[in-house]
């Protein structure tokens, strides 16, 4: 292990060495596309102006990996670059470090894109994405190659298998009641959220959970259409974000830390994030979209 771990650092010195101010604040952007707010920002985006069905897939996926990869963490418990060599590390971040989670999130996300557009040279965009994603974490000494190489094989074993995955699931769930779909989304999230419980375990499974009954509610009252063009796609989606952020911010300075109840208030806080993005804000946008129309 301590011979993984020195030809680990000796790759991130290495590559250090052309370290300057202004590098470091390029590798600190690049490495801020793997962010959580980054994801918080786009994946609504999708399903708010782009197309339902396959944002909805993404979600799922997304979602999913994000969850195995904390409770992968939190498995292996190996520690990260800086707590060999302090001297490397650059910017914040914090916990296990094998499998990465930028590497394995950006896989996920930009790999399904580039699946879904089909265009030679957008998958050529979201690889160097991913690239860039991964060495930006060598680079500030946050990741050993090896948390990267872990990120990208789970973020592989989740992508290709489970998008083929998903359309058989929604072929046998088509048929389901609305109540067994509701009772499966709402159990399921809770059960995985209740293996390995932190933070950025049970967050994704709270999103999960209230998408699952946004999905619902919006398809049997709703049905919402794609906006017509550009200005009413950025009008949706500034009310639509705003929403999501005052959700977000409003309820995380509300969550008391280091109590018993601080777990089960997070899963709380992403369940409501989920059920503005499916269904609170798709509501608003009709409204406004019917009001618009009779003027």
């Amino acid at each position: 292990m301590d011979v993984m771990y020195n030809w680990g650092l000796d790759i991130i010195i290495t590559i250090q060495a052309i370290r300057s101010d202004a590098l470091d604040k390029i590798f600190l952007a690049i490495t801020s596309l793997g962010n959580d707010i980054f994801y918080m920002l786009l994946l609504p985006l999708f399903y708010w102006c782009v197309e339902k069905h396959q944002s909805l897939r993404l979600f799922y996926l997304f979602m999913f990996s994000t969850w195995l990869n904390a409770t992968s963490k939190d498995l292996l418990n190996q520690p990260r670059p800086y707590v060999f060599n302090e001297s490397v590390k650059i910017g914040t971040t914090g916990g296990p470090g094998i499998p990465s989670g930028h590497a394995q999130g950006s896989l996920v996300f930009w790999g399904y894109l580039a699946m879904w557009v089909q265009k030679r040279w957008f998958t050529i965009f979201c690889i160097t994405v991913i690239l860039l994603i991964g060495f930006s974490r060598l680079y500030l000494g946050v990741h050993f190659p090896t948390d990267l190489i872990g990120g990208w094989l789970l973020g592989i074993l989740i992508l290709f298998p489970g998008n083929s995955l998903c359309q058989k699931i929604e072929q046998r769930i088509s048929s389901l009641s609305l109540a067994v779909l509701l009772l499966m989304g709402t159990i399921i999230p809770i059960v995985l959220s209740c293996i390995l419980p932190t933070k950025y375990s049970v967050s994704p499974m709270g999103i999960t959970a209230g998408l699952t009954l946004a999905i619902i509610l919006e398809r049997k009252y709703i049905n919402f259409e794609m906006p017509s063009g550009f200005k009413e796609s950025a009008i949706r989606y500034c009310l639509g974000i705003i929403g999501l952020f005052a959700i977000y911010l409003g309820l995380k300075r509300m969550i008391p830390k280091e109590t018993w109840i601080y777990l089960p208030l997070v899963f709380c806080q992403y369940y409501l994030m989920g059920l503005w993005v499916g269904f609170a804000a798709p509501w608003i946008f009709k409204k406004i979209n019917v009001a618009t129309k009779r003027k």
